[in-house]
């Protein structure tokens, strides 16, 4: 298996989750900070326009957008906070702002803050925000297989991601041709890579011709069943098993592809949406 570059290691989660913890902190200080500084500096004597400290809830909404954005699941009344804070505080207007606008907005801010936590669930600590690491639960599937795999040719593993993408993209003929290629200089390995490209190739012509789901079609076998993300369904369930059979296979595509062509890597930071989808399925 091909070692990690260092400029492909993930960063650490403590760190990205301390960032993380800032940044939610950052949405109620920025705004209600904002609020209390407009209150204090709203004096008659004061020479400063208490206007000025809505800028604090302008930087809480940004914030909170970010959050959203790092999220598998989008919330997009969060991510577009950013929008009505720039209208409300910085676009010229009718109405003046105040401090009391200010305190509703820091409000509202803080209730979407504790709303995205508990409907979106928690943002990824393991450094997905920086576009360099996967997010789970496929990073420690990825992690898995690297532990159990041996034997992998950087040629190979390229076959995998390219496989992966054609067919994730729903160019099934070009998933075959890569597919074809894969197996044909494929080494005899200690771990199913064969199969998963023979399942890829096999359903990828299916799909292609639009040919219902035929009775006998390949699978992985028990003994293989250590290497693959999803468990294998009951042996009278075709249907679920022709279905497992096709993530299993895309999974472990690419779970080889990250762990063994790190020049890959970009491509399948695009197409893990795809991936995370076949868990979910």
């Amino acid at each position: 298996m091909i070692p990690m570059s260092g400029e492909n290691t993930p960063p650490k989660p403590q760190k990205a989750g301390h960032t993380i913890l800032f940044l939610e902190l950052a949405v109620p200080v920025c705004s209600f900070g904002g609020a209390l500084l407009a209150l204090f500096f709203s004096g008659p004597g004061s020479t400063i326009d208490a206007r000025f400290f809505a800028a604090g809830c302008v930087l809480g909404s940004f914030a909170l957008a970010y959050l959203a954005w790092i999220r598998p699941r989008k919330d997009i009344v969060a991510l577009t906070t950013p929008i009505y804070a720039i209208l409300f505080f910085m676009v010229p207007s009718d109405f003046s702002v105040n401090m009391v606008l200010e305190l509703l907005y820091a409000v509202s801010l803080t209730i979407l803050l504790v709303r995205m936590k508990l409907r979106f669930g928690a943002a990824p600590e393991s450094g997905v925000a920086d576009g360099k690491v996967l997010e789970e639960p496929l990073n420690t599937y990825c992690e898995t297989v690297r532990g159990q795999a041996t034997g992998l040719s950087p040629e190979a593993a390229h076959f995998a991601a390219t496989g992966f993408a054609r067919f994730a993209q729903g160019e099934y003929r070009e998933a075959v041709a890569v597919a074809d290629a894969a197996m044909s200089g494929l080494e005899p390995a200690a771990w199913p890579l064969a199969t998963a490209f023979a399942i890829v190739r096999e359903q990828a012509l299916l799909l292609d011709a639009s040919v219902a789901q035929p009775e006998q079609f390949i699978e992985f076998l028990a003994t293989e069943a250590g290497y693959l993300a999803k468990p294998l369904p009951p042996g009278d369930n075709l249907h679920d098993r022709f279905e497992v059979s096709l993530d299993n296979a895309l999974l472990l595509l690419y779970a080889a592809a990250w762990n063994g062509s790190a020049k890959d890597r970009p491509l399948l930071l695009i197409g893990q949406g795809f991936a995370l989808k076949l868990y979910a399925s």
